[in-house]
């Protein structure tokens, strides 16, 4: 049987290019390693942060590889599979369970925004069937905002029941915060996980695993104080307000190219600052705005190219 995924503090990686927008495998494998280095129980591979659905299925499978390669351990890494053709998602996912990572993080397919609740049962169904491995362990992506798919707690209900083994959790990306408070009361059994750190102290006190964040690539060190520190007892609250106020100052930024752009100025790489189409680079103004969050950031948090 596959292991647990842990929970706690996951980034939400993100995914480096060369500046021919090729996948840059080394950059990739030392950023997720620094990331488990740095206050991160487990990484998110290929999730919206990371240009998951920018990549092909090969390059999902190729970057993977790079990763594993590099001796990370399978079991501290949840890969994003979810496509947009049922076959891409089962290949993905098949792979990514053979390989015996913590779990597979699936949304729903994103071309289509008014599908039933049974279209989406029909979905997840298949692509359990179809990968048909029992270590499989499947988290489901509720992201509406994004993909236009809410996942309602019926649907998770439904595939729960079919597939008590293999339905592992959920990421909640809906920023609701009521939400999440009823994922984590009615599905106490599964990991629920947040997309934000604005909200991990509410989530750890309700029952829940923990966040899933974008912004954990420069704040993991944060979080994970916020998670000791309510692990041990003690007041972890002020903790929380200053992780809060920094997720809440990339809110007016792009976040992907914002992030990218942080890392390309502290490693003094400036192909960390390369998205794939059809993201843009940032601005002249809005990499004023980052840098001067990543001047206060670094007063609080180690940072990427940070000495010790």
């Amino acid at each position: 049987m596959s292991a647990r995924l842990p929970s706690g503090v996951l980034a939400a990686g993100l995914t480096p290019f060369r500046p021919d927008l090729s996948l840059a495998h080394d950059s990739f494998a030392r950023h997720t390693q620094w990331l488990l280095d740095h206050g991160c129980n487990a990484v998110l591979l290929f999730g919206t942060t990371g240009e998951g659905l920018s990549l092909s299925v090969g390059e999902r499978l190729n970057g993977l590889e790079a990763v594993l390669s590099s001796q990370i351990p399978p079991d501290r890494l949840l890969i994003g599979t979810g496509a947009s053709a049922l076959p891409d998602a089962v290949e993905l996912t098949r792979e990514a369970t053979r390989q015996g990572v913590g779990g597979t993080l699936v949304l729903p397919p994103v071309h289509l925004r008014e599908i039933s609740d049974d279209g989406l049962v029909r979905f997840y169904d298949h692509l359990i069937q179809r990968v048909g491995d029992v270590d499989l362990r499947l988290y489901f992506y509720h992201f509406p905002e994004l993909s236009g798919v809410p996942i309602p707690f019926s649907v998770i209900q439904e595939l729960q029941s079919r597939y008590p083994d293999q339905i592992a959790g959920i990421k909640d990306s809906s920023g609701e915060w009521s939400h999440t408070a009823a994922l984590c009361r009615q599905f106490s059994d599964l990991q629920v996980f947040s997309g934000t750190e604005r909200l991990l102290l509410r989530v750890l006190r309700t029952g829940g695993a923990g966040c899933i964040s974008a912004t954990a690539n420069v704040t993991a060190a944060l979080a994970a104080e916020v998670r000791t520190q309510w692990q041990e007892n003690e007041a972890p609250a002020p903790v929380q307000d200053a992780l809060t106020d920094f997720r809440t100052a990339f809110a007016s930024l792009p976040t992907t190219p914002a992030l990218k752009f942080l890392l390309s100025r502290r490693l003094d790489t400036p192909a960390w600052a390369t998205v794939r189409p059809p993201l843009a680079p940032l601005t002249d103004a809005k990499k004023g705005v980052v840098a001067e969050i990543a001047d206060r950031l670094e007063e609080a948090v180690p940072l990427p190219g940070s000495k010790g």
